[in-house]
């Protein structure tokens, strides 16, 4: 379908769907017909496409394809799982036989289960994790920062 538009329409039309640091250089009272609007752009064409920034039009497609492609593909990140030496021995003999059904502590680099010291399954999945412990647990003054940094990143490795 043809619209028959008159000149100051089709700037206004243009002005509408331009950039909005367009309004600075180009100004719409200035230019009484369309070819005088067409040869300003020309001519301020070079000041139009800097202050032009993003495109008006830019969807969310767009905007996940530029993040996607100026985003790193793989992230460098070291954990403390295990890290610390003042881990106390497990108190319960090694059981192996229990095997978590997820990705175990040692597909994953992480130190044994602290009830029994299996590679094998996580602490919460120990059939000795209720067994001998107290109802209420804390974090003691005297722990080193170290320890709750592995225990914090232990827990992040879990879920």
């Amino acid at each position: 379908m043809v619209y028959a538009l008159k000149d100051d329409e089709i700037i206004m039309e243009v002005m509408d769907t331009a950039p909005s640091n367009w309004n600075t250089i180009l100004s719409t009272q200035l230019y009484p017909d369309l070819v005088s609007f067409q040869s300003a752009i020309r001519y301020h064409e070079d000041a139009l496409l800097e202050a032009g920034g993003e495109k008006k039009n830019f969807n969310r497609y767009d905007q996940r394809e530029s993040w996607t492609r100026s985003k790193p593909t793989t992230f460098a990140r070291a954990h403390l799982v295990g890290s610390s030496t003042d881990l106390p021995p497990p108190k319960f003999p090694k059981d192996d036989a229990n095997i978590s059904k997820r990705a175990t502590p040692k597909d994953k680099g992480a130190r044994g289960c602290r009830h029994c010291g299996s590679l094998n399954h996580w602490d919460k999945e120990c059939k000795y994790a209720f067994k001998g412990t107290r109802s209420a647990r804390t974090r003691l003054a005297e722990a080193s920062i170290d320890l709750l940094e592995a225990e914090d990143e232990y827990e992040d490795l879990y879920y």
